[in-house]
């Protein structure tokens, strides 16, 4: 429940930091929608756009989060393009191994093992508990020489500094 957990983490930090941001200089967001009238976008507003009028916050990779944030504040003010491709990977590793924590269908298990070949070069994908309690020795490793999910936790406090 650990991966569950630092997902969600992420999850509520994007949505804060996109209300944030939306509120804060709201300039791009409203010259992009031809809106005349409106100096500031209030949180409440702000927080109702990023949720695109849904009761929570929902995004399918960081690709996807990149995408809103640039629409939002446009690509100069989006503090996610600071986070390195590689980075990048293994946060969309961690969702893919928390839909399959969490759901554990077809299509979950799919982009689990394909989130392990492409970020960890694993091919024959254990199950996710084994997986996050084993040593990541790889010279690439976020956090080298310890479980994987403190390294995917290491990515997280990254990524939430950079941005």
């Amino acid at each position: 429940m650990s991966v569950v957990e630092l997902h969600g983490i992420w999850e509520q930090y994007a949505e804060a930091r996109l209300v944030a941001l939306l509120n804060h200089d709201s300039r791009h967001f409203v010259s992009e929608q031809n809106l005349t009238g409106i100096e500031r976008i209030s949180m409440g507003l702000a927080s109702y756009i990023v949720r695109g009028g849904n009761r929570y916050f929902d995004f399918r990779s960081m690709g996807d989060l990149i995408n809103r944030a640039d629409r939002y504040a446009g690509k100069s003010q989006n503090p996610f393009r600071n986070i390195t491709a590689n980075r990048r990977h293994y946060l969309d590793a961690l969702a893919a191994i928390r839909n399959c924590v969490v759901h554990r269908s077809d299509a979950a298990i799919k982009a689990y093992k394909r989130a392990l070949t492409g970020v960890y070069g694993i091919h024959s994908a254990p199950e996710p508990d084994e997986f996050l309690n084993a040593l990541d020795n790889r010279a690439t490793s976020p956090l080298r020489y310890h479980r994987r999910l403190d390294g995917l936790a290491a990515v997280l406090r990254e990524a939430i500094t950079t941005t």
